[in-house]
C-alpha cells in the first residue's frame, strides 16, 4: 500500500499533467527559485500519476523524484501550495487545470465498458456463419439455378452453343452476326451444311 493509503495507478491509462500557459505570467510561479519551481512541477506530475487530487503528504515527499524538501517554505509562501493539515499540503488550483480522481474513474469506466462491448462483438462475430452468399454455398442448387437464370436473362456466354442431342444439329449460338445461317446440320461425318439464313426471303 502506498503511503497515505492512495492506490498506485501505474497500470491504468497514461495521464498527462497540464502546464497551462498562465504559468508563464503567474506571479506565484515566477517568484519561485529554480529548485522550488522544479519541485513544484515534479510534485504536480507525481500527484497526477497517483491521483491524489493535488494532496501531498509528508510521507510522499521521498517518493517524488528530485523533490527538494527545502522548497516547501517557498511553495507555501508564494501560495503555490496550501497547508492541508498537520503533515500535508495541497497544490493550489489543482482541480482548475488538472483531471481529478473522480474524472479519471469516469474515463476508466467508459474505457472498460467499451472494451467489454468490443469483446462481446468479436465473440458474437466468431459464432456467426462465415458470411458466404447463398449463391456461393457448396451444394446450394437454388443458388446455381439463380445463376443459370441470370445467364438466360443477360445472354449466353460466347463459347456456349445449344445442339439437338439426337440429330447433332446446332440450334443456337451464343452470339450471331447478321447474315449468318440460323443453324448448321452435319450431312456426313465432319461435313456441316448451313440451314436457312438470316435475312433470307
Amino acid at each position: 500500500c502506498d503511503p497515505g493509503g492512495w492506490t498506485n495507478y501505474s497500470g491504468s491509462e497514461m495521464a498527462d499533467a497540464r502546464i497551462p500557459e498562465q504559468y508563464l505570467t503567474d506571479k506565484r510561479i515566477l517568484r519561485l527559485t529554480d529548485s522550488e519551481r522544479s519541485s513544484f512541477f515534479m510534485a504536480l506530475v507525481w500527484s497526477i500519476s497517483n491521483r491524489t487530487d493535488g494532496r501531498i503528504e509528508r510521507g510522499d515527499l521521498p517518493l517524488i523524484p528530485t523533490f527538494a524538501p527545502a522548497a516547501i517554505p517557498g511553495l507555501v509562501r508564494w501560495e503555490c501550495w496550501v497547508v492541508d493539515g498537520a503533515d500535508a499540503w495541497r497544490i493550489a488550483d489543482y482541480a482548475r487545470w488538472q483531471t481529478t480522481r473522480s474524472e479519471f474513474e469516469v474515463l476508466d469506466n467508459a474505457r472498460r465498458r467499451d472494451r467489454e462491448k468490443k469483446a462481446r462483438q468479436r465473440a458474437k462475430a466468431k459464432e456467426s456463419p462465415g458470411g458466404q452468399s447463398p449463391g456461393n454455398v457448396p451444394g446450394d442448387m437454388t443458388g446455381k439455378a439463380r445463376q443459370g437464370q441470370a445467364r438466360q436473362e443477360t445472354g449466353k456466354e460466347n463459347d456456349e452453343v445449344e445442339a439437338d442431342p439426337t440429330t447433332g444439329e446446332i440450334a443456337d449460338w451464343a452470339t450471331r452476326v447478321p447474315g449468318e445461317p440460323d443453324s448448321w446440320m452435319e450431312t456426313e461425318p465432319g461435313r456441316w451444311e448451313p440451314v436457312g439464313s438470316k435475312g433470307a426471303a
